[in-house]
């Protein structure tokens, strides 16, 4: 199953920014550090972050691309299970030039 969803924010500049929209996929085998992924957060919704650490029992560390982005400690650890989907591409929603 393949979605999309718009970026809002610029937590994620400059690989993504405002009015951007990220293109997800839930067929994933494993996730990797590094990966940007979607998730449902309890507190703040729906949030777009990369993939900074993984634990043993599988749960994640995510973090934003700049300082505007909300810390990793208020994000806490994310269960996988909270993962919307892995980031396969996106669309650019202004005219600059990709990163």
């Amino acid at each position: 199953m393949l979605r999309f969803i718009k970026v809002q924010g610029e937590s994620m500049a400059p690989n993504l920014h405002d009015g951007d929209f990220v293109f997800i996929s839930r067929w994933y085998r494993k996730l990797k550090i590094g990966q940007l992924v979607v998730v449902d957060h309890a507190l703040y919704g729906y949030i777009v972050k990369k993939i900074l650490h993984i634990a043993p029992d599988g749960q994640l560390w995510l973090g934003g691309e700049n300082n505007k982005s909300l810390q990793s400690e208020r994000i806490g650890w994310v269960s996988p299970r909270r993962v919307m989907g892995k980031v396969i591409g996106r669309i650019c929603a202004s005219q600059r030039k990709p990163q």
